[in-house]
C-alpha cells in the first residue's frame, strides 16, 4: 500500500495494533541498507506467519545531538538530502503496487525532534511523515519548558501528524543517565506525572522510562510494573518504550500487554550486522586483495551486514509476538 503519511490512517492502524496486542515495531536506520533490511526483516517474518498488511515504522533522526542519523545517510550529502534519499526510496519501495515491498504497512517516523529547533522540519515534510517525537526534553529543559515547548507542537502539528513526546530525557548509554523526575519516586507517582504531563501538552503518545537506556545491548530490567500503572492512568496503551536495544529478548513478550504500544529499536541492528560485515572482510580478505573475480567488493559485506540484520529484526519480532497479528 501507499506510505502512510495521513494522520487519521495512523490512527486507525495503532488500534489495529491495539486490538492484536502488538506493538508495532519502530526500526531506525541510517543508511539505505539498514532501511531495506527494515522492510525484508518484517516481510520475511510476514510471510512466514501468514500477517496481511503487516505494519513497520521506519525511524531516523534529524539533529539529535546523540545521534544524527540522517546525516550518515550520504557520505558527504546533508542530513537534510539523507532523509530525502530515504523518503524517496520508501515510495520506490512501498508507495507502487508491484514494488518489492508494497504489501509492508510503513510509516515514516522522525525521532527526537528538538521541540523548538527543528520546527522547519515537520513544516516542510508534514506530507511525507506519519509520526514525529517532539523532544521537550532535549537541551537541559526544565519539565515546564518541555510543556511548554511540546504543547506548542502539539498545538499547531497534530492536525497533520501523529506526536509521540518525552516526559522525560531518556537515558542514553555513554552520554548520560535518565532525568530526574521530582517526586515520582514510586511507580504510582510516576504515573500520575505521566498523566498530568500527557493531559498537558495534549499528546498522542508518550515517551516514559521504564529501565531501558539507548546505545546499550542487552543488560536492562525492564518495569513492567510501572508500564501497567502509567497505562492504567492514562486509560488505554499509549507508551513508547525506546532503547529497545538494551532489554533482553526474553522480556519483550508482555510489552503489549502493559501498555506499550511503539518499541524503538537500533543498537542491536547496527552491532549485529557491523559484526557480521566485518567478519566477512577479514575472511575474504585475501581476495579483495589479490582481485575479486566477481567484481563483488562491496554486496560481499553489504550482503553479510543485510543477512545479519534481517535475522536480529526476525529474532526482535518473534519476541514481542508480532505473530499475533495473522489473527
Amino acid at each position: 500500500m501507499p506510505v502512510v503519511s495521513d494522520r487519521n490512517q495512523t490512527l486507525d492502524i495503532i488500534a489495529r495494533l491495539q486490538e492484536s496486542k502488538v506493538v508495532m515495531p519502530v526500526f531506525c536506520y541510517d543508511s539505505l541498507m539498514n532501511l531495506e533490511a527494515n522492510l525484508h526483516a518484517v516481510k520475511e517474518f510476514s510471510q512466514e506467519y501468514g500477517i496481511k498488511d503487516p505494519v513497520l515504522a521506519q525511524s531516523v533522526t534529524f539533529a539529535y545531538e546523540d545521534m544524527q542519523q540522517a546525516d550518515r545517510i550520504l557520505r558527504w550529502g546533508n542530513k537534510e538530502e539523507g532523509l530525502k534519499v530515504c523518503l524517496a526510496a520508501l515510495d520506490i519501495l512501498c508507495g507502487t503496487k508491484g514494488s518489492t515491498y508494497y504489501d509492508v504497512v510503513v510509516l515514516p517516523h522522525i525521532d527526537h525532534a528538538d521541540a523548538e529547533e527543528e520546527e522547519w522540519v515537520w513544516d516542510k515534510y508534514k506530507d511525507k511523515l506519519a509520526t514525529v517525537m517532539v523532544d521537550g526534553s532535549l537541551g537541559d529543559r526544565t519539565l515546564e519548558q518541555n510543556i511548554e515547548l511540546t504543547s506548542r507542537a502539539v498545538d499547531k502539528y497534530k492536525k497533520h501528524i501523529v506526536i509521540e513526546a518525552a516526559l522525560q530525557r531518556p537515558a542514553v548509554e555513554g552520554h548520560h543517565s535518565a532525568e530526574e523526575l521530582a517526586g515520582a519516586d514510586t511507580d504510582e507517582a510516576y504515573a500520575e506525572s505521566a498523566k498530568s504531563y500527557f493531559d498537558k501538552t495534549g499528546t498522542d503518545l508518550i515517551v516514559v522510562e521504564l529501565g531501558s537506556k539507548q546505545q546499550a545491548l542487552g543488560w536492562a530490567d525492564y518495569n513492567a510494573g510501572r508500564a501497567s500503572k502509567v497505562t492504567e492512568a492514562l486509560g488505554a496503551a499509549k507508551i513508547v518504550l525506546h532503547g529497545g536495544s538494551s532489554i533482553p529478548l526474553e522480556q519483550l513478550s508482555s510489552l503489549a500487554y502493559d501498555g506499550v504500544i511503539r518499541f524503538n529499536i537500533w543498537t542491536r541492528l547496527a552491532r549485529e550486522g557491523s559484526q557480521a560485515a566485518a567478519e566477512a572482510i577479514v575472511r575474504d580478505i585475501d581476495v579483495i586483495r589479490s582481485g575479486d573475480p566477481e567484481q563483488a567488493y562491496y554486496t560481499r559485506y553489504r550482503n553479510a551486514h543485510f543477512d545479519a540484520q534481517v535475522k536480529a529484526w526476525k529474532d526482535v519480532l518473534k519476541s514481542i509476538g508480532y505473530e499475533r497479528l495473522a489473527r
